[in-house]
């Protein structure tokens, strides 16, 4: 559930506080100024952060397109998600199903041509709707390009005159001209998955004079919004580096330590709430130490093993230490299980999943050539060498080609004997019996028989000898 410390106007601590002259009574005082500490700093910054962020989901929130877009992504996401494995929490379906009851009334509306109050107070309703939906970094990014891309697309044409500042109008250029040859095919496929031919542009993108006016404010707010994340995230890449020279001597160079402590910075960056009070530089070690802690999880073994069951086995050998402490000895399985809470299958699958992974031809390192791999101990029943199936399958086809060239007694009698095509072999007797014939008589057969095969097939059948 939501804090709803997250809405209410929790005082700010630690923020620097700027000197103005204030009048008590008729003369000027002039306030003391207090040093600015990098966590007042941090405050400051992640206040900017979320101010320009709110702004621009508010510009974004004027065009319907982004609740379409929201419903697109999630609901689809919502469907595909199995109610053991829910990706989406049940606050972010309830929104999700406001977002989707005044949509539909808007579209109900336009439908009738209810052009009137009606309309103005639904598309409200759904701006509000939208507006309380907790739109990730790359939702907003994203949106921003459909929108700018949806300006290009319909042939309107941003004129910088209207911008009174020069800095504006280049930005705005710099990010419509951004998309050109670059994102257009995403953007394609997005607009399709959408299935933006059945709702009318003018309602999806508002008319061409209302983007002209709405555009430049959700540039310059994505602007703004990414600039002071960055501040942001730039006045702490110190901490990244102290965190990260902790993790020194695992599986992971440092650089790649850092990067990954940058991406845990970014994710702190993002969700942190300085309305609550807390100094940033605590919420953000938290962030930067878990991810670095997960990718050495995801590196550390051959065979990656999900983060959430790495905590259950660190959980089962931490209990396994301390049995070995009090009692002495290795614990059972049954009285390991007990203390750990978990069941002795589980804890039979923890102990085979957490065992360590070697080559199984070696490694090319070695420096004894004459060193044995594991596999060189091990007995192979299940697969046989390919140079066999060969061998056997031309064998058997050079059989059946020589036993073709016998008259049908003599085939017979070959086939019988030595169990060709059969799963039995049959003596000279029993062939003679079933034949009508002396014991002598099918010898003499077979060796005629074996004459023919040795004067055509004879060299070819020695060779796999």
């Amino acid at each position: 559930m939501r804090l709803l410390t997250e809405y209410m106007a929790v005082p700010e601590v630690n923020v620097a506080v700027i000197a103005k002259n204030s009048v008590i009574s008729d003369k000027p005082v002039t306030a003391t100024k207090e040093v600015e500490t990098s966590e007042n700093k941090n405050l400051q910054l992640a206040r900017l952060v979320e101010q320009e962020k709110l702004k621009l989901i508010d510009s974004l929130s004027q065009f319907p397109v982004t609740a379409l877009w929201v419903l697109t992504k999630y609901e689809q996401a919502c469907d595909k998600s199995d109610e053991e494995d829910s990706t989406l929490s049940s606050e972010l379906i309830e929104l999700l199903k406001n977002i989707k009851k005044h949509y539909q009334s808007v579209v109900h509306d336009i439908k009738k041509e209810q052009y009137s109050v009606k309309e103005t107070k639904a598309k409200r309703r759904l701006k509000s709707a939208v507006q309380e939906f907790p739109f990730a970094f790359e939702d907003l990014v994203k949106l921003v390009d459909i929108i700018s891309y949806a300006f290009k697309y319909r042939g309107l044409s941003f004129n910088p005159e209207k911008i009174p500042a020069k800095k504006d109008g280049e930005i705005i250029n710099k990010r419509l001209n951004k998309l050109v040859g670059k994102v257009k095919p995403s953007l394609a496929e997005q607009f399709k998955l959408m299935d933006l031919h059945a709702n009318e542009e003018q309602f999806l993108f508002l008319s061409p004079q209302d983007m002209n006016e709405c555009l430049p404010e959700v540039i310059l707010a994505e602007n703004r919004w990414l600039g002071f994340r960055q501040q942001l995230a730039t006045a702490n890449s110190k901490l990244v580096l102290f965190i990260a020279n902790q993790y020194k001597g695992n599986f992971l160079d440092f650089d790649d330590l850092v990067q990954e402590g940058h991406t845990g910075l970014l994710k702190a960056v993002d969700r942190f709430k300085y309305r609550l009070g807390f100094q940033f530089s605590t919420y953000a070690g938290y962030w930067i130490r878990q991810a670095i802690s997960r990718s050495l999880s995801r590196s550390e073994r051959v065979v990656r093993i999900p983060c959430g069951q790495i905590a259950t086995i660190n959980r089962v050998f931490r209990a396994k230490e301390e049995l070995i402490l009090k009692t002495g000895k290795e614990p059972t399985i049954k009285v390991l299980a007990e203390a750990a809470h978990l069941t002795q299958d589980e804890v039979n699958t923890i102990l085979s999943i957490s065992q360590t992974a070697i080559a199984l031809e070696g490694f090319d390192d070695d420096e004894d050539d004459q060193a044995f791999a594991p596999i060189d101990f091990l007995e192979q029943n299940v697969f046989r060498h390919s140079y066999s199936k060969i061998a056997e399958s031309q064998l058997q086809n050079l059989v059946n080609a020589a036993v073709k060239t016998l008259n049908s007694r003599e085939a017979k009698i070959l086939c019988a004997h030595f169990g060709i095509g059969t799963d039995d072999q049959m003596t000279l007797q029993e062939i003679g019996t079933e034949l009508n014939l002396t014991r002598e008589r099918v010898r003499q057969i077979q060796v005629v028989a074996l004459n023919k095969i040795k004067m055509r097939y004879g060299e070819q059948l020695a060779s796999f000898l």
